[in-house]
């Protein structure tokens, strides 16, 4: 393991003698890789107190403040899916964070239960039932190789759909359990009670300081145990949660338990001491990773739960043989260090064969194991340090310890936290597991299938082998076209995304990243369109076999190079089929522009030899042909509408106001598509006359970024020493625009998502944290149902998949 970043904060101390760690410490990374830790001190002022931060991946540095907290904090969890992050203290309050708006430094609380004067020592969200793939190397296609099934919900709405919510578990002996309906209002205070449900875990309650909680077979299952006794029992239950009505029944039933210090090791040492433990996996009911400390050192062990058969007496025998099979947990190996043991975490996703285990312990050391063994992979040292100043003549030194560990769903990004607030990334690679362009492949396809976010994969690709990139897209490529066509239409976009991101990782792969970005919203504004056209007559709802964009595809297709005119096309379409309110074309004014200004664009670009989305050399995606068809049928569609609402076509500045630029347009887009690689020199000449016919405005969607997915990451030195609050300035890239002769130079700021010209200072803008585009979040402008179909479409996250945060002005 080496390290990759190290971010520190610049908080003034003023006695050396300050204290910190004196409370456990939390780390967890979401599905999304948006990592959420706790911190005693305020990193930005100093106080001290109870602070919960999260920050993106791809920008460290914007460490945002979603939650002070009154009392110290004990749980710190994520849902699936990344949206919802649970904080609980040991005073007994549970809170539901989320963002608001969809912004990541913006998060609040909409939820919030109170379990009065009880210390919550775990929590879970309940289970949706979707097991992450299970990865077979040897098949090629995506439903045989990423084998996606469901398993049992933990708690089930009516119909079996999965609920919402979370259990809890107290240092008492309780376990609670609250759920929520995601697409409701929280309720008010006298609601939240009526849906909280409790109930003691065991027949009789009993004091726990360490509990945790995983699913099997639709039902939660919970290890308790108490620190404090000499010779401790960790104690296990299997809980059923049922939903009757909004009602939640609770279920506990106990399991085989066992003595921690009733095996070979804890007999050499008198004073061994469990510290903590935890479930294998989240989904692995079966397997118990126990951390025990003494004087000396440290031993890590794994328990596992099997059947064991105990042979009956013949008297009671009947049959022949007949054994009594149980369950029972048996110590099955052990792992020794000279040093006390501070937390431990383990692969959450198993990609392949390996399953690591990575311990931290008191000396600042990490070390990881291999699952098969307990065999010690490597040893990497953490050193965490903070320079702050009591006066401005004298510097004082201060050390902190390593306090929380996680790691990235995909296992290539491990995070360390210490007691001061501090961050340390390392990316997890061995020298005999080198990433290659076929394993890249297949965690970036695994990304894909199941919705895991792959940043922590690219980021790994451009550290250690950045001139496979184009290799690894190639790949992905001719696996993805040999896939059935409704799995290439349903993950297309995704992948489309995939790719782009890949490319702006690479200098050289800008161009090819604008060209699919331009395609990507080229699709999207095309399904957008398709999607407001309706039969006219309501009887053809039942007879039709094809619907308006079904036809005018199948027109399209029939039109030949000598009969390319637009008004012609027209009059083999049903005009009724194309009617939509005029309001809501003028709605769509900007994305009509952006069609147009696009097809100029490729248009003349053609003469230079720069072929839009060449993609039987570049890109391997959607072939020319079908690209440019698409452009055509949207031109065909703007002619309609402009019938209907002038103010919704294009504007041009042309040097003769008799000049048809759409009409011209299409018949040279017409004459193009059938041969999008070898253009002819009679349709190279008039691609030349139309920067004297027409201003062509610039098309440039590639936005600078200041980021850790930088191209200019693989010429820096590592680690990178990043401060929180500032960017570091070594990363700062702005990709070269390609300026056609006569283009329309514009500087502006772009709205991404609606092409608008938006003003730089405006106190509403949004900045995506991946590829930093630019867009307005709150908009007080009226617009049409379609309008805002589009922009919710974008509202979660950018065309690049990145979250949204405030521009600060």
């Amino acid at each position: 393991m080496e390290q990759f970043f190290n971010l520190q904060h610049k908080v003034v101390f003023h006695r050396k003698d300050e204290t910190f760690g004196r409370f456990e410490h939390f780390c967890k990374v979401s599905s999304s890789n948006v990592v959420a830790f706790s911190s005693e001190i305020d990193i930005k002022t100093g106080s001290k107190g109870f602070f919960i931060y999260v920050f993106d991946l791809n920008i460290p540095w914007c460490t945002y403040k979603i939650a002070t907290r009154s009392y110290p904090i004990t749980v710190l969890e994520w849902n699936q899916s990344g949206c919802y992050l649970l904080v609980a203290d040991n005073y007994g309050n549970v809170s539901i964070y989320t963002q608001k708006n969809n912004l990541l430094d913006e998060f609040y609380e909409v939820y919030s239960i109170n379990f009065p004067s009880e210390n919550i020592i775990a929590a879970k969200f309940f289970f949706n039932g979707i097991k992450y793939p299970k990865y077979q190397h040897d098949q090629m296609l995506y439903t045989d190789k990423y084998q996606k099934y469901r398993i049992q919900p933990t708690v089930r709405n009516f119909g079996a759909s999965p609920a919402t919510g979370f259990v809890v578990i107290t240092s008492t002996g309780v376990i609670g359990a609250y759920s929520f309906d995601t697409n409701s209002h929280p309720p008010t205070n006298n609601n939240v009670e009526q849906c909280k449900f409790i109930k003691n875990l065991g027949q009789n309650r009993c004091l726990y300081t360490n509990a945790d909680i995983a699913f099997k077979n639709g039902q939660f299952y919970i290890a308790a145990a108490n620190n404090g006794h000499k010779n401790p029992i960790i104690q296990c239950y299997r809980v059923h949660i049922e939903k009757v009505d909004e009602e939640l029944i609770i279920n506990s039933k106990s399991l085989p338990s066992f003595f921690v210090n009733e095996n070979a090791a804890a007999k050499d040492m008198s004073d061994l001491k469990l510290f903590k433990f935890k479930w294998m996996t989240q989904e692995d009911a079966d397997g118990l990773i126990v951390l025990s400390n003494h004087l000396s050192g440290s031993v890590v062990e794994i328990w596992t739960l099997k059947e064991e058969s105990t042979p009956i007496h013949k008297l009671f025998q009947t049959n022949k043989n007949e054994c009594y099979k149980t369950l029972a947990w048996s110590n099955q190996q052990s792992y020794r260090h000279s040093r006390k043991v501070l937390d431990i975490i383990t692969t959450k996703i198993q990609f392949g064969m390996n399953f690591y285990l990575f311990i931290a312990y008191q000396d600042s050391s990490i070390h990881c194991l291999n699952r098969e063994g307990m065999k010690r992979v490597t040893i990497t040292n953490i050193n965490f340090s903070a320079s702050a100043l009591e006066h401005q003549t004298k510097i004082i030194k201060m050390t902190s310890k390593m306090a929380a560990l996680d790691i990235s769903f995909m296992g290539n990004m491990l995070f360390a936290i210490d007691s001061i607030g501090q961050v340390a990334c390392y990316k997890v690679n061995f020298d005999h597991l080198m990433m290659n362009a076929v394993q890249a492949t297949n965690m970036l396809e695994y990304c894909l299938i199941s919705g895991v976010d792959s940043l922590d994969v690219m980021l790994m690709l451009k550290m250690t082998q950045p001139q496979i990139i184009d290799s690894v897209i190639d790949r992905m490529t001719e696996n993805f076209n040999r896939q059935p066509n409704s799995i290439t239409q349903f993950y297309y976009l995704k992948f489309l995304t995939m790719k782009i991101n890949l490319y702006r990782m690479s200098i050289s792969g800008q161009s090819k990243a604008h060209d699919l970005i331009c395609l990507l919203n080229l699709i999207s504004i095309s399904t957008a369109f398709k999607s407001l056209l309706r039969p006219a007559a309501p009887a053809d709802l039942m007879t039709f076999k094809n619907g308006p964009a079904e036809n005018l595809s199948m027109i399209l297709s029939e039109t030949t190079v000598n009969n390319a005119d637009v008004d012609k096309v027209l009059l083999n379409l049903e005009a009724k089929d194309f009617t939509v309110e005029p309001s809501t074309l003028q709605s769509l004014q900007q994305l009509i522009q952006f069609v147009a200004d696009l097809a100029l664009n490729i248009l003349v670009k053609l003469p230079e030899g720069k072929t839009f989305l060449n993609t039987n050399k570049t890109t391997g995606d959607l072939s020319d042909f079908t690209a440019l068809n698409t452009i055509r049928e949207l031109l065909v569609m703007i002619r309609i509408w402009g019938l209907l609402q002038p103010q919704c076509l294009p504007i041009f500045s042309r040097s003769a106001d008799n000049l048809d630029i759409l009409a011209t347009l299409f018949r040279l887009l017409t004459k193009l598509s059938p041969k999008p690689d070898c253009p002819d020199e009679q349709l190279l000449d008039e691609c030349c006359l139309l920067p004297s016919q027409v201003l062509i405005p610039q098309v440039h969607l590639n936005t600078p970024k200041t980021s850790l997915s930088s191209p200019l990451l693989s010429n820096l030195p590592l680690p990178l020493q990043l401060t929180y609050f500032m960017e570091h300035e070594a990363l700062d890239f702005t990709p070269d625009i390609h300026y056609v002769e006569g283009c329309l130079m514009n500087h502006s700021l772009i709205d991404s998502i609606r092409y608008l010209h938006v003003n730089k200072n405006a106190s509403n803008l949004r900045r995506c944290v991946r590829c930093g585009a630019t867009s307005i979040y709150k908009s007080n402008m009226k617009i049409s149902t379609a309008m805002k179909a589009w922009e919710n479409r974008w509202d979660v996250c950018n065309f690049c998949g990145g979250k949204w945060k405030t521009e600060k002005v």
